[in-house]
């Protein structure tokens, strides 16, 4: 199990927090890596140990069954990015769309009214 996968650094990162370590603890660094590695695996083990108490994998497990059992096998094996990326290369591999048409529900605009003045308005005077 990578221990420091988590953290998702990249090498030159880990080099910079291992020179301010050095720089901040010295020649103690190795008592106080010792003392964090413990504190990290008194952890661990008090964690596995509620988990066990509490039976709260066995809870996720029956979650997990009862999603399963009650999701259509086709949507559970829904790759969504997949389709999202084949609709996207469909869409601009293909012609421009057309412009949509507005809703039914929307007013049309109404072109304005011909006039016999020649789109004179009246002024008051």
């Amino acid at each position: 199990m990578p221990t420091l996968a988590f953290l998702n650094l990249a090498p030159s990162e880990l080099l910079v927090i291992a020179v301010v370590a050095i720089l901040v603890w010295g020649r103690r660094l190795p008592e106080v890596a010792g003392q964090a590695a413990g504190v990290v695996q008194r952890m661990r083990r008090s964690l596995e140990e509620l988990r066990r108490e509490t039976g709260i994998d066995r809870e996720i497990q029956s979650a997990r069954r009862a999603v399963d059992e009650a999701v259509p096998r086709g949507v559970r094996t829904l790759d969504v990015r997949r389709e999202a990326r084949k609709l996207v290369d469909d869409a601009t591999r293909g012609e421009p769309t057309p412009p949509q048409e507005p809703a039914r529900d929307e007013p049309q605009p109404q072109p304005p009214a011909a006039s016999g003045d020649g789109g004179a308005t009246e002024r008051e005077g």
